[in-house]
């Protein structure tokens, strides 16, 4: 009669605590890809996705879902770069950085071609001076108006610039057309594109606190398709 060798308890119980850990506790590195709090200066909601471009779409719900909200904040310019300066936010998507302290940015970037918008009853090309709204990060850049006089107004963000050129109070909108949806009852009702060209193509990337989290992360999505 065969009799199998009795397991030290304390071996016995030290088995079960290892099983234990591998089976319940996380990999740092996995949990690290989540939790995120990432900020914008434009809204990157699901109505916006409807309109932008499937490589804008999948960047956008790549980040998402890193995030314990599901959604990417929406912030004016100054309210961003204060939450980010002071580390409640882990990344922005902005077109520029104000300060000299070096930043990790991603290699994905969400594209827009910015278009003049204005209202239905508007014609810029008729006009001598034309005050136009643009968000601050960005410069203003050369229009498609060589005999109209601009004038500029800087903006916290979209929103802002809406509210002023229903108001009547700017006479166009530096835009991206994913965020200007003219179906009746939209937000936007009544805001056109001017029968202009496009005045430019912006890249906003994705810009990180240096630190290993986050490289770590960057190195995921920047090796992530984005077209498929």
């Amino acid at each position: 009669m065969r009799f199998c060798p009795r397991l030290d308890v304390d071996t016995w119980l030290l088995s079960l605590v290892t099983i234990a850990l591998y089976l319940f506790v996380p990999d740092p590195l996995l949990a690290e890809e989540t939790g995120f709090r990432f900020g914008a200066h434009v809204s990157l909601n699901n109505q916006w996705a409807r309109y932008t471009t499937p490589a804008n779409r999948n960047l956008a719900a790549a980040l998402q879902a890193r995030t314990s909200s599901g959604s990417i904040e929406t912030l004016p310019n100054d309210r961003l770069f204060h939450l980010y300066r002071s580390g409640e936010l882990d990344c922005i998507l902005t077109g520029g950085w104000p300060h000299d302290d070096p930043q990790l940015v991603s290699k994905h970037a969400l594209s827009f071609e910015v278009r003049l918008f204005t209202r239905k009853d508007v014609d810029l090309g008729s006009k001598n001076q034309v005050l136009v709204g643009r968000l601050k990060q960005f410069p203003p850049p050369p229009l498609p108006l060589p005999d109209t006089m601009i004038d500029w107004v800087a903006l916290q963000n979209l929103k802002q610039g809406f509210d002023l050129l229903r108001a009547g109070r700017i006479d166009a909108l530096l835009a991206d057309p994913s965020h200007v949806q003219n179906a009746p009852g939209a937000p936007h009702d009544g805001i056109v594109a001017a029968d202009l060209p496009p005045v430019r193509r912006f890249d906003v990337p994705l810009l990180c606190h240096d630190n290993e989290r986050n490289r770590h992360f960057l190195d995921i999505l920047d090796q992530t398709s984005l077209t498929q």
